[in-house]
């Protein structure tokens, strides 16, 4: 499967910032490394930190590539999004196989009144990339959902609004991108989504039957078996406790039960992989409680009750310690 290293320095090269030896160069050195996602994510950091640097770009250069990116550099995602549906379906199909492109990534889609949000959340970031080279790759990657309407589905839906956490890049040819998106794009927000009409994301495009959707989706949850599996008992636990959070059920105890495996175990394999249950779950409720005070329509009682805190001050004590490493972003919803 091609990877997102490839599909930006195919975009690259598509785009005129890198020509092709400069190109064969830098894939060579992505095919050297081992299968490890931690050392992946740290050579697709550097791409963009060389990119960016090489033409004394800033973030806007993530848009730019992502408007260059083709249909073809994403391989069986790309392939079995093209056999989806509806768009909605399409945008979960993603959000169910995303560790494919990237370990670290969490899309999903959110229903509200008459229309349909689509979130993208970096779920950990290395605290030494510099924070133009990761607003680059999440412009990159939500310019790429915002494209996917037209250019994977031929369907003629554009999202309503694109907002990103991010500050205004300078001015440059990314400018063109809403334009092409069709849609405005506003800077600085509180995340990064992608706002869609309701009926047009729930809309079914195809009824006949699709036999190629059924080998496709069998060959993605094969390819996601072979990610390495302290990752996907991490996600496994990370899965369980969302689920788990309003019922204040979340010891490693019972998350156990769930996988089938003892407490001890449990502890043990994360401990492999220089994890621990208590920072699974810390980052579990902080992801939630971000997501649940963006949305604005909830108490911090109810919040509290909704991240299964047993009291609203172990909910503030928490805000107040995730506050301190957040992004300037994220700081202020954390704080309120």
């Amino acid at each position: 499967m091609v990877t997102t290293v490839e599909a930006v320095l195919a975009a690259a090269l598509q785009a005129g910032y890198l020509n092709m030896s400069e190109v064969r160069r830098m894939m060579a050195r992505a095919g050297s490394m081992p299968d490890d996602p931690t050392r992946l994510t740290r050579m697709r950091a550097a791409i963009w930190h060389e990119l960016l640097a090489r033409h004394g770009a800033d973030h806007g250069l993530g848009i730019m590539l992502a408007l260059n990116a083709g249909t073809h550099d994403f391989g069986v995602m790309g392939e079995l999004v093209s056999h989806c549906d509806s768009l909605l379906d399409a945008y979960r199909i993603i959000g169910r196989y995303s560790r494919l492109l990237h370990p670290d990534i969490d899309i999903r889609a959110t229903r509200q009144a008459g229309r349909i949000e689509i979130h993208y959340t970096l779920l950990r970031a290395d605290q030494r990339t510099a924070s133009g080279v990761l607003a680059a790759g999440q412009l990159w990657a939500l310019t790429l959902l915002a494209r996917l309407p037209r250019t994977m589905l031929g369907l003629d839906i554009a999202p309503l609004r694109m907002d990103v956490a991010c500050p205004l890049p300078q001015p440059g040819p990314w400018q063109m991108a809403e334009c092409v998106l069709g849609c405005p794009i506003r800077f600085g927000q509180k995340s990064y989504r992608l706002i869609f009409d309701r009926a047009a994301l729930e809309r079914r495009q195809r009824l006949e039957t699709r036999p190629a959707r059924f080998f496709l989706e069998e060959l993605a949850r094969r390819m996601l078996a072979e990610v390495p599996a302290q990752s996907d008992l991490s996600a496994r636990v990370a899965e369980s406790l969302h689920a788990r959070l309003p019922s204040g059920q979340v010891s490693i105890g019972d998350v156990a039960g769930d996988l089938g495996v003892s407490s001890r175990t449990l502890q043990r394999r994360l401990a492999e992989d220089k994890n621990s249950f208590r920072d699974i779950l810390d980052r579990v409720r902080r992801h939630e409680a971000e997501r649940l005070l963006r949305t604005g329509q909830h108490t911090k009682n109810e919040i509290s009750f909704l991240l299964g805190y047993a009291e609203q001050s172990v909910f503030a004590h928490a805000r107040h310690r995730w506050a301190k490493s957040a992004p300037p972003q994220v700081k202020d919803y954390i704080k309120k």
